[in-house]
């Protein structure tokens, strides 16, 4: 991951001295990412710890942020494809912690990313959103019924 982050910085900054001619808007989905794909891989190696559940917000964001960018299928605009990134964020955060304060702000982006889809005009994203909002409830209910015993 260190190596990563150098040879981005490097990268970034032969470029912006122009030693190197080398930029594309397209490379820079493929970085946010890899980002994003290199923490949830950290993250999901070590196991999931509660105290470090909260890597997955940034992660999550990186990672939805770079494929709904790379994306030819997701045609979302910028506000959406930011407030669907976050509670996506927000949503493995509070399945993979105990964290119950979460809820909340979980429940309102989720909203949020409802009317936003709805809005730009794209009807199958909040069928989407709803399966996976409510599998997730579904999850985390059954799990903590099964801790509760």
């Amino acid at each position: 991951m260190v190596a990563f982050v150098v040879g981005s910085l490097l990268l970034f900054t032969l470029e912006t001295f122009h030693i190197i001619q080398w930029y594309r808007a397209s490379v820079w989905p493929a970085v946010v990412f890899s980002f994003g794909l290199i923490v949830h891989l950290y993250v999901f190696k070590r196991g999931v710890r509660e105290h470090e559940a909260f890597l997955l917000l940034p992660a999550a964001i990186a990672l939805w942020m770079g494929a709904f960018a790379f994306s030819q299928y997701f045609l979302l605009n910028d506000g959406t494809m930011y407030v669907l990134a976050f509670t996506i964020g927000l949503l493995e955060w509070w399945m993979f912690s105990h964290e119950a304060w979460l809820k909340q702000p979980l429940l309102f982006c989720f909203g949020c990313s409802v009317v936003a889809s709805l809005e730009t005009g794209e009807m199958f994203l909040p069928l989407i959103l709803s399966v996976v909002g409510i599998a997730a409830y579904v999850y985390r209910t059954k799990n903590e019924r099964a801790n509760a015993h």
